[in-house]
Parts: structure tokens; C-alpha cells; sequence
């Protein structure tokens, strides 16, 4: 026994004075990788060699270590795999650039200039909902303006004002075609749309697409109903 613990001694002594690890594998460079391992490294430097690591806790252990490997290489995978969509999107939308869309629209952006005039086309479906307008909100759902609107179909423009006509803060609005049923209640009245030629595509800091218009409107990718 007093052998076993010399040479147990005399390996975590070498083991203590290895240099660290920055090389592994195909985690070459991984710095999550290399945290665990000098992690590992260090629980077994001082480890007790007269009172070893119950073996079935060390073995739990290894297996930790195993388990999380595997998700950081999961995510990576994901990672990849996510940007090559993303890649074979772009290809997709980026073949619209020339042709004339028609997209739902949900939202609108006032810029930091805060000069702003997009047309809208609406679409009343619901004949039964008085004072039909257009609705604009914050994120919070906050209404802060309304455009009003006559007959079922026709344009609408949003000029980027609140409702007593002071101009909006440079932000994004949720813009949706509202009316007011028998009970006085607001209800979604129909759709909104926005045409345009496509100048060109961009990422938004979330990862989604977005389609430059020749008139200078912005629609979401996803939300393109028709293309010329």
C-alpha cells in the first residue's frame, strides 16, 4: 500500500508540473475545451493519494466532462448549419432584387431623421366593424396614432406622426387595421400591404432578411405574398 502511494504521490507530481494543455484535437484552441480540462488537471492534483476520489464519483465525473463536449460540439454544429441556411437564404432573396412584391405589413420604422412617408394599400374584410383605421402602437401596445381610412379598399400613408400630429420617436411601430364592433371592442378589421420594386436585401440584428423597396420602404423577407 505504502508503494501505491509513493508512485500515486510521484504521478500527480509530474502531472502537477505538465504544461497546460492548448492543444486538442479537433478542439484545437477551443478555450471552453481547455477550461475543462485544466479543470479536470487540477481536481486530480490535489486529490488526497492516502484518500482517493470514490471511483463511481470520478467516473459520474469523466462523464460530465464527456456529456459537455458533446453539446459544446452540438452547438457548434448548430452554429454551422444555422449559417448555412442563412447563406442559402440570402441566395433566395437576393434573387427578388429586380422584381416588383407585395408584402403583408405588420410594422414600420421612423428613421433617426424622423422623416418618413410610406403608402400602404388596405383591405377591409369584416363589413360589420364601424370607425375602421389604421392602428399605430408601440411594442408595448401602446396606441400612439391612427390613420383613418374610407371604403374597403384603397392607400394609406403613414408619415411617421402621433395622433395630435406631433412626430413619433425614431424607433419601430406596430401598424395592424382596426375597427370597432357592437360592443365597442376594437377588432382586426382586414390586411395591409406594401408594393414596391426590390433594390436590394440586408440582415437586421436579429438575422432576419429584409427587402429594400426602390421607394424607399423596408418589408420583412417572410412576408412577401406575391412577386412579379
Amino acid at each position: 500500500m505504502i508503494g501505491s502511494t509513493n508512485i500515486t504521490s510521484a504521478a500527480l507530481t509530474a502531472l502537477g508540473g505538465t504544461a497546460p494543455t492548448t492543444q486538442v484535437g479537433p478542439q484545437a484552441n477551443d478555450s471552453t475545451m481547455n477550461q475543462f480540462l485544466q479543470l479536470l488537471t487540477t481536481q486530480l492534483q490535489n486529490q488526497d493519494p492516502t484518500q482517493p476520489t470514490d471511483p463511481t464519483q470520478f467516473v459520474s465525473q469523466l462523464a460530465q466532462f464527456s456529456s459537455v463536449e458533446q453539446l459544446v460540439q452540438g452547438n457548434t454544429t448548430l452554429n454551422t448549419i444555422s449559417q448555412s441556411l442563412s447563406g442559402l437564404a440570402a441566395g433566395q432573396y437576393a434573387g427578388m432584387i429586380g422584381h416588383n412584391v407585395n408584402a403583408n405589413v405588420a410594422s414600420l420604422t421612423v428613421p433617426a431623421s424622423g422623416s418618413v412617408s410610406q403608402q400602404m394599400n388596405f383591405q377591409v374584410s369584416s363589413s360589420s366593424l364601424t370607425n375602421v383605421n389604421v392602428a399605430i402602437s408601440t411594442a408595448s401596445g401602446t396606441v400612439v396614432g391612427t390613420l383613418p381610412v374610407s371604403g374597403t379598399s384603397g392607400t394609406v400613408t403613414f408619415n411617421g406622426t402621433m395622433a395630435n400630429g406631433q412626430p413619433l420617436a425614431p424607433g419601430q411601430y406596430t401598424v395592424s387595421l382596426v375597427g370597432t364592433d357592437s360592443t365597442g371592442a376594437s377588432q382586426t378589421a382586414g390586411t395591409l400591404t406594401m408594393g414596391g420594386t426590390v433594390s436590394s436585401i440586408e440582415q437586421d440584428t436579429s438575422g432576419n432578411w429584409q427587402l429594400q423597396l426602390s421607394n424607399g420602404s423596408t418589408v420583412a423577407a417572410t412576408s412577401v405574398i406575391s412577386l412579379d
